[in-house]
């Protein structure tokens, strides 16, 4: 292999690496404290569509809580207490399908307050 085609094997190389760095970059994460703030606010309006009666749409809020939570991180005792805060939010769905909105209430209520501690733990 002659100078002239390993000067451009190697100068393509690291030309393709620059641009993959910047192309495929993931996008940067958002503070938790703010997607605390949207949980809080999709577990609000969790609880204000309860007195509709309308168990699917009351699932499907909660479900949203739900996956905005999942996006949460910080470190091994935020993510376990995490997950046992997201547990109520379960709790809340399932009864939600079963149109137990007492349950569904207290569920998110405790939730809330469990998200709320878990700006302890940052």
């Amino acid at each position: 292999m002659s100078l002239k085609k390993l000067f451009i094997a190697f100068t393509l190389f690291f030309a393709m690496l620059g641009v993959s760095g910047t192309t495929f970059a993931k996008e940067a994460k958002k503070p938790v404290t703010e997607i605390l703030k949207e949980v809080d606010a999709k577990i609000q309006a969790a609880l204000d569509a309860i007195p509709s009666g309308d168990s699917k749409n009351v699932a499907e809020l909660i479900k949203a809580a739900n996956e905005n939570a999942a996006e949460l991180s910080a470190n091994y005792k935020f993510e376990f207490e995490r997950t046992k805060v997201m547990q109520k939010l379960k709790t809340a769905r399932d009864a939600a399908k079963k149109s137990d909105f007492t349950t569904v209430e207290q569920e998110l209520k405790a939730a809330r307050e469990g998200f709320a501690g878990l700006k302890n733990f940052l």
